[in-house]
């Protein structure tokens, strides 16, 4: 509840600070007396535009402060103001020149926007021009579904409903991966046939480079093989033969001196080794050979090696290890053969969930249809509730109505049924709500933002709140101009649904009529006054006697008698009365 109202070069306020009470509060006085001066203070703190014609002349910048309390859990978008074990919210708002303006929630700087997002929760103001709840076509919606539906069924829908948006999404990103998976199945299929029609060997690439190194030197290698053959073996004067005929001098020798003859073994030894090599080398130089075709085979095999430790393995270098080389390549051969079998798996994935979004937007619709069906009878009801509290406050011809329009496709939607004529669902059902009225016979109905202004308004607001009052959250009301227009039994009869109104909501309502005024539980008095060369607006609390006078004052006008404080008398005993 709005416990303080203070303002602070407003127009023709200077400065006010009121202290409301529960229930309901009357604000009187006379025309132009700056009544809608204060209601416009409590619109700017509720986040409406601001300009620099708020501002007092004389003075730089305008403020307004509002103090809300709560007894039950505050609205969410007040929690975050709240330090815990708090229940008091204060809101600011200052206006400087040129019109800008600042807000404040406990003391936090915070956006227009977010001061919007507060004030609609925590207030509605009704009358022309001012912010009001239920002209926001969002707000009907929600009051509809409170007034015919079992929470849980909305709760179980939004659930439902979520998990098909997941899995729509899911199924969004699996199929564009699925996209670009086959692309790269391609590549991994040509690398895994490029890889294993190569045939690579453990050791083979060391193997290649001697074989290369060979095969470049073959003709060298050739001439001094066969060079070093002959030279052994191959002459009269050549080694072997000279080691020959030292050989039989030495044996001579050892004939001589028998201690020699186990160098003449190891000569003998020496001897036949240098034959074998000069066998094998001579038998070596026949197996070389200059092959430019096979030399040209190793180069492209090798070659053919360093592409593939490039491309699926480690640096191409020679200096790389070989072995390094053959496995990381294998390795990479068979990590995707495994994640090839990966992606062959997303197409049943794919599959799966399609049947599984398909499912869901079957219960998504089935759910709806119910939502819809449960919505519809509630209208009804709605409907027949209104229009009757509408009769009852003198607008007999007045129509009102629930219009359901159904949900068009956009990204917070979802095709539920398709065909000739697709269904979409959102969050919150399968169609749009929003209240429409009809204030004069004849007239189509047209939605309630667009009705007329002043206490016609104000009338079809009480009737919607007196009618929605259990499910309404909003905690404070302020009627503005609903008196327009009406008076005697209707004026007494808006006066009786404002203060039953007030069980369940807090009421301030500014009036003309005494029917209305008597039965409130707290009366202030709006009045202007000289202060030096200046006017200024000022608010007081009446007591019982001095609301006697304002009510009499209201009757009879400025010229009070007996017999209008006698009939004031009678009007708040009667309220007194009906109060029980």
């Amino acid at each position: 509840m709005l416990t303080r109202l203070c303002v602070k070069n407003y127009a023709l306020i200077e400065n006010l600070d009121v202290t409301f009470g529960t229930a309901f509060s009357v604000l009187t006085g006379a025309t132009g007396a700056g009544k809608s001066i204060l209601i416009g203070s409590m619109n700017l703190i509720l986040g409406e535009k601001a300009s620099l014609e708020m501002i007092r002349s004389g003075t730089k910048e305008a403020f307004v402060e509002a103090t809300f309390e709560f007894e039950s859990p505050p609205p969410e978008p007040v929690r975050r103001f709240l330090s815990q074990g708090s229940n008091v919210l204060l809101l600011k708002r200052q206006v400087v020149e040129k019109g800008r303006s600042f807000a404040f929630a406990n003391d936090q700087k915070i956006t227009l926007a977010t001061l919007k997002d507060v004030g609609i929760v925590l207030a509605d103001l009704l009358g022309q021009h001012h912010h009001q709840s239920l002209l926001n076509p969002n707000i009907h919606r929600e009051l509809l579904d409170r007034f015919s539906l079992d929470t849980t069924v909305l709760r179980d829908y939004g659930e439902t409903f979520f998990r098909l948006k997941k899995c729509e999404q899911e199924l969004k990103e699996t199929l564009e991966q699925e996209q670009l998976s086959k692309e790269r199945q391609e590549l991994y299929r040509f690398q895994m046939d490029e890889v294993d029609k190569a045939e690579l060997q453990p050791g083979e690439r060391a193997s290649l480079r001697e074989e290369r190194k060979v095969l470049q030197n073959a003709r060298k290698i050739i001439s001094t093989a066969q060079r070093i053959s002959h030279g052994l073996s191959g002459e009269d004067e050549s080694a072997l033969n000279r080691l020959k005929i030292l050989l039989r001098e030495f044996e001579s020798l050892a004939e001589l001196d028998t201690s020699l003859e186990d160098k003449v073994s190891q000569w003998k030894d020496a001897v036949f080794s240098l034959e074998d090599l000069a066998f094998d080398l001579a038998r070596y130089s026949d197996s070389v050979q200059a092959d430019p075709v096979r030399l040209e085979w190793v180069e492209d095999r090798l070659r053919l090696y360093s592409d593939f430790a490039k491309k699926y393995g480690v640096s191409g270098s020679e200096s790389s290890s070989d072995v390094d080389s053959y496995d990381a390549i294998m390795n990479y051969r068979d990590r995707i053969e495994k994640e090839l079998k990966n992606l062959e798996n997303r197409e049943d994935r794919i599959e799966k969930l399609k049947g599984k979004v398909e499912s869901l937007k079957a219960e998504v619709f089935t759910q709806g249809q119910a939502i819809s069906k449960e919505r519809a009878g509630g209208a009804k009801i709605l409907k027949q509730k209104i229009e009757e509290e509408l009769r009852e406050l003198g607008m007999k011809g007045t129509k009102f109505d629930v219009q359901f329009t159904p949900l068009s496709q956009g990204g917070s939607t979802a095709e539920v049924v398709s065909g000739k004529k697709a269904c979409y669902a959102g969050e919150t059902g399968l169609e749009d709500v929003e209240f429409s009225i009809s204030p004069n016979p004849g007239e189509p109905l047209k939605p309630l933002a667009r009705i007329a202004s002043g206490g016609e308004i104000s009338r079809i607001m009480l009737a919607l709140k007196t009618v929605l009052a259990k499910v309404d959250n909003i905690p404070l009301l302020v009627f503005d101009e609903i008196d327009v227009g009406i008076g005697g039994e209707i004026a007494s009869l808006v006066g009786k649904k404002l203060r039953k109104l007030s069980r369940s909501h807090q009421i301030i309502c500014i009036t003309h009529l005494q029917q209305i005024a008597s039965q409130g539980d707290h009366h202030f008095r709006v009045f202007k006054t000289q202060k030096g060369d200046r006017t200024i607006t000022k608010v007081k609390v009446l007591s019982q006697e001095e609301r006697v006078e304002e009510i009499a004052r209201m009757i009879a006008g400025e010229q009070i008698t007996d017999l209008s404080l006698e009939h004031a008398r009678e009007f708040l005993d009667e309220a007194a009365r009906a109060q029980g």
